[in-house]
């Protein structure tokens, strides 16, 4: 198993083979990636093995898809302040931008 610091409240799904598992640590929501089920994180271009989405973010699950259009962007979203934010990735999770609050 990875020897990376856990992720409370995770939510995870899976599209076109990569694992894609959004968790809360610290006051902020983080994304990882695994071909192997979560045995292994894949590496961004840093080599790190998770990026902060949302921070602050409160600490309850988030949700996370993987949309099939629009050039296939992650879409988690996230609570914040008692306020919903929508962040989108167009290059698998390397980058977020919120997209909206509600």
């Amino acid at each position: 198993m990875s020897s990376e610091p856990a992720l409370a409240h995770p939510h995870a799904c899976e599209y076109n083979g990569i694992l894609y598992l959004v968790g809360y640590r610290a006051g902020a929501q983080y994304l990882r990636r695994s071909a192997d089920r979560g045995t292994t994180w894949l590496p961004f271009s840093d080599a790190a093995t998770e990026r902060c989405i949302a921070s602050p973010a409160d600490p309850v699950r988030a949700a996370i898809t993987k949309l099939d259009t629009q050039g296939r962007p992650l879409v988690v979203a996230v609570s914040a302040g008692g306020a919903i934010e929508m962040h989108i990735s167009n290059d698998d999770g390397e980058t977020w931008r919120l997209e909206s609050r509600v």
